[in-house]
């Protein structure tokens, strides 16, 4: 498992720096840091398993498709709700994507 691993070595590597020291210390000062980890776990976690359903109830493709749209309907709120300059190039890889997002769609179904 991918996620173990990373977990492993993400540990290993923060037993080896002496950072996982300044977490537990800082943690203890401050209990809510392990409430915002666990949060932050079950959130992630929760992500981890819609995406892997996703990928067995409708395969790689449409599940790329999805992901993709996703991303870009959060840059575009991003946009609605922080405003900040639209560029030319902006619209112009938005259409690349959307594009490219259509292709892979249309091949699949042919």
């Amino acid at each position: 498992n991918t996620n173990a691993a990373g977990f492993a070595l993400l540990l290993l590597y923060m037993l080896l720096s002496g950072s996982l020291v300044d977490v537990i210390s800082t943690a203890v000062v401050d209990p809510r840091l392990f409430l915002y980890l666990i949060c932050i776990g079950l959130g992630l976690s929760t992500a981890v398993l819609a995406y892997t359903k996703l990928i067995n109830a409708s395969g790689s493709v449409v599940t790329v498709a999805v992901s993709t749209l996703r991303k870009c309907t959060t840059v575009l709120l991003s946009y609605l709700l922080f405003p900040k300059p639209l560029l030319q190039i902006h619209v112009f890889s938005g259409m690349l994507v959307l594009i490219g997002v259509m292709v892979g769609t249309f091949c699949k179904h042919n």
